[in-house]
């Protein structure tokens, strides 16, 4: 699926960068550089998943080896390639068709490039691209609850597993994942995304920087700590200006996750038998 989806990008891609025109890169309305801040913190969603792979540590091959090497990697692909897929669309449809119909424009590119045989083209690519992204993310999530409900942090069910595969976790994931996909605006369900990756992965760095030795590794972590927290602030201001509903999701599914947090904690703290429920 991978191959065939990022075949189907360059395709088009290289179409649209034959088109090449600099006038095409004008933006449609000048927000400045805290627009592009506001943008950036709005779809960092999009660039989150080469952290799965540290969830799959133990079907890697020499992994000590293989997955800095592969985390470094991936990041820098995918940058390359959304930059590419976002100025060859450029290229071949009109800002304009891209805000229009953001949920299809790259189909729209595709028409531009191959006619009615690249709508379907593009269609597929897309296609493949959200069913491979969905199908790494809900087993790598699940082995990732797996090893947590092991090691007592998340209800038992969560640990029971059939054929080597974490079944319940893999049903909780794809329920919980599908209620959100039906989300009327896919710009709700984006932004959703972006915070709380920015806020997980500000978390993430800011205990690199407590834990690690050395001085760069604890000012990269830093940096990307104060970077996380900065982005999510803007964030967090563009949706009370302009976006209070999303705010307001973000807010309700916070509040449950903690509530259910603290649930379970209270019930583990009430004896023994209880870390068996």
């Amino acid at each position: 699926m991978v191959l065939i989806k990022v075949g189907v990008l360059a395709l088009i891609s290289v179409i649209g960068f034959a088109h090449f025109s600099p006038e095409r890169l004008a933006p449609l309305d000048e927000k400045g550089l805290a627009g592009a801040i506001v943008a950036s913190a709005s779809i960092f969603v999009a660039y989150e998943g080469f952290e799965l792979l540290s969830y799959d540590y133990d079907d890697l091959v020499r992994p000590r080896w293989t997955l800095p090497r592969a985390l470094y990697l991936s990041v820098a692909l995918v940058t390359l390639i959304y930059v590419t897929v976002t100025i060859g669309s450029q290229m071949l449809v009109s800002d304009e068709v891209i805000v229009a119909q953001k949920e299809v424009a790259f189909a729209a590119a595709g028409q531009v490039a191959l006619g009615p045989a690249g709508y379907w083209i593009a269609s597929l690519g897309a296609l493949l691209a959200a069913s491979s992204a969905i199908n790494a993310t809900l087993f790598s999530t699940a082995r990732q609850m797996h090893e947590i409900a092991l090691a007592n942090e998340l209800p038992a069910a969560f640990a029971r597993s059939r054929a080597g595969l974490p079944v319940t976790a893999l049903v909780f994931l794809a329920v919980f994942g599908a209620a959100f996909a039906m989300l009327p605006d896919i710009t709700a369900l984006l932004t959703f995304g972006s915070a709380v990756f920015l806020a997980v992965f500000g978390a993430t760095n800011l205990l690199a920087a407590r834990v690690l030795a050395g001085f760069w590794p604890r000012l990269v972590s830093g940096t990307g700590f104060l970077a996380c927290l900065g982005a999510l602030i803007v964030l967090v201001i563009q949706l009370i200006l302009h976006d209070q509903a999303t705010l307001l999701l973000i807010g309700v599914s916070l509040a449950s996750v903690t509530s259910l947090r603290l649930a379970f904690v209270w019930h583990q703290k009430r004896g023994p038998a209880s870390g068996a429920v």
